[in-house]
């Protein structure tokens, strides 16, 4: 589907996918879309006859939400289109220097 910049849409940062487009409340506030749960590894018992557990995690984990926002916003900050970032451009110091002596305001 092809967006707009005007769009608010729900992003995964992980794999750089767009989810789709974001849901509103009836106040006017955008609806959270969690993220799945990970699944956690088995741990088995060690065959030494030692017991190896998992590190004890306090407060267990938390609920992850999708970022959203605006297309725009998106495509600039994570380069969704493939677009460059502008070349920055760089002189001298003699040459700014010099512009500095010349003219009170220069980019």
């Amino acid at each position: 589907m092809e967006w707009k910049d005007e769009d608010f849409v729900y992003f995964d940062p992980e794999t750089k996918a767009i989810i789709g487009p974001v849901e509103w409340t009836k106040t006017g506030n955008a609806k959270e879309m969690l993220k799945p749960e990970k699944v956690l590894p088995v741990v088995e018992p060690a065959k030494d006859g030692k017991d190896t557990k998992r590190p004890f995690r306090r407060g267990g984990f938390r609920k992850q939400a999708f970022i959203w926002g605006s297309y725009r916003s998106l495509k600039r900050l994570y380069n969704l289109e493939g677009k460059h970032k502008a070349a920055e451009r760089t002189q001298t110091l003699d040459e700014a220097m010099g512009k500095a002596m010349t003219e009170a305001y220069w980019n």
